[in-house]
């Protein structure tokens, strides 16, 4: 007999001895990419952190156990996500002032964004600057950000690869 969604989150949590929440939020994260990847803020993992197959991120990065135990609970769960029934994600979504629930936001340095999946739409601020972009064909699920020399550019994983910031097509307001 298959476990339901809320039997997997409540065994898995119990095994690696975290929170229903942090689990939660991680199969629902990798949902969205199809267990390829997820981009995660649980102070229980060490604050924001990200993991793909064979490469994981935290916030606490020289803390090998956590490390550790963040690749064993995304590996795990990635792999259950292909014996979930598909259905929409129950995400937690974070709502702007015009009450529109984001997909994800987060920041990066002086930048901040928000992906708004179902509108196709991701705000920049930077510099106290709005800027909107249509992502029509790119329904993004993680960000990135380079760090070589001066240059910093934002760039946006999607089930596809990456789509740099500057490849989106501005929508003029």
């Amino acid at each position: 007999m298959e476990q339901t969604k809320e039997e997997i989150i409540r065994t898995m949590a119990a095994k690696h001895g975290v929170s229903e929440t942090t689990i939660s939020t991680l199969l629902n994260g990798l949902q969205l990419s199809g267990g390829r990847q997820v981009q995660f803020s649980i102070p229980e993992l060490g604050g924001m952190g990200q993991w793909q197959n064979g490469m994981v991120m935290i916030g606490d990065m020289f803390n090998s156990g956590l490390k550790n135990k963040v690749n064993a609970l995304c590996t795990e769960l990635a792999q259950l996500i292909s014996s979930l029934p598909k259905e929409e994600t129950e995400r937690t979504h974070t709502t702007d002032k015009e009450g529109v629930a984001a997909t994800f936001k987060g920041s990066q340095n002086d930048s901040r964004y928000s992906y708004y999946a179902a509108e196709k739409r991701l705000v920049i601020e930077h510099e106290g600057k709005r800027t909107i972009y249509d992502t029509t064909g790119y329904p993004l699920t993680g960000v990135q950000q380079s760090q070589s020399g001066i240059e910093r550019r934002l760039s946006f994983t999607f089930p596809g690869g990456t789509v740099w910031l500057n490849d989106l097509k501005e929508i003029k307001s």
